[in-house]
């Protein structure tokens, strides 16, 4: 169920690709290298779902698979899994990387979150990674409810707006916060899942992580455009900001080598009713 490449092509024919499409065709190549996968919402996953002996799911948002090859780890063979991403260059990429792999249960599909192609109770669980504020919430949530089977999941991995701004990109990197209006408060996003009336949120899970990265490599990241609230910069207000970024963490962490922060991160387990 691989897309051909005729057809991937004509799809980025026929549609005009926003900002958003734009940015991630550019980093599509090197999206793997510079992003970090954690295994701890997998593992999560993994014991709810332990009781399943097979898995039908869905990966939407799934970019270039890195988070797909974690759950292909964790589940094994019971998973059935289709990768759905809105971007043709990071499906050629991650369909690249199944192949390397040799993984046969996991095939890729263009589509978007909020207008998905399958019936309705298809599916056991779905996936979204760092991904939901590039969707329409609302509309995606009412997608997600139609298609998942009666008691089935949806898993949503992402960072909130306050985490956001606790990060050493939100503390440190001049106008990120303010830059970063997509992400979601908890507030808001336990608002629009109550407003779909067969989903209740079952558990919240917040994660902590203790990073450490040069401060060159930091940089590198940034110019690589590694998060796409970068691409929300123009070029001049990038520079001008990476330049005000580094006197920042110089002045903050006194010239130290090795730069050490903590990201957060939650997991939010909802269930069909």
């Amino acid at each position: 169920m691989h897309w051909q490449t005729s057809a991937r092509a004509e799809q980025r024919h026929t549609t005009t690709l926003t900002t958003t499409d734009q940015h991630f065709s550019r980093i599509a190549d090197t999206y793997r290298h510079f992003r970090t996968t954690d295994s701890e919402p997998i593992t999560s996953i993994a014991k709810e779902l332990k009781n399943l002996t097979r898995i039908e799911a869905i990966d939407i948002g799934c970019g270039t698979g890195r988070y797909d090859i974690l759950l292909h780890k964790y589940l094994g063979d019971k998973l059935h899994l289709t990768c759905v991403d809105a971007n043709v260059d990071m499906l050629a990429q991650l369909d690249k990387y199944l192949k390397e792999l040799s993984i046969s249960n996991c095939v890729s599909l263009y589509s978007k979150a909020e207008n998905l192609a399958f019936q309705s109770n298809s599916f056991d669980c779905i996936f979204t990674f760092n991904a939901i504020h590039h969707f329409n919430l609302s509309e995606f949530l009412q997608e997600s409810a139609r298609i998942l089977k009666s008691g089935g999941y949806l898993f949503i991995y992402t960072r909130l707006h306050g985490q956001n701004g606790r990060n050493i990109w939100g503390r440190y990197f001049p106008k990120f916060q303010q830059k970063e209006t997509r992400l979601y408060t908890l507030s808001t996003l336990t608002q629009k899942v109550a407003a779909i009336p067969t989903l209740r949120i079952r558990s919240t899970e917040y994660f902590k992580y203790r990073r450490m990265l040069p401060l060159e490599q930091l940089v590198e990241r940034v110019k690589a455009h590694h998060y796409s609230t970068f691409s929300l910069y123009s070029p001049e207000e990038l520079e001008e900001s990476i330049t005000g970024f580094v006197d920042n963490i110089e002045t903050e962490f006194n010239g130290a080598h090795w730069i050490r922060w903590f990201d957060e991160m939650t997991l939010f387990t909802i269930q069909k009713i």
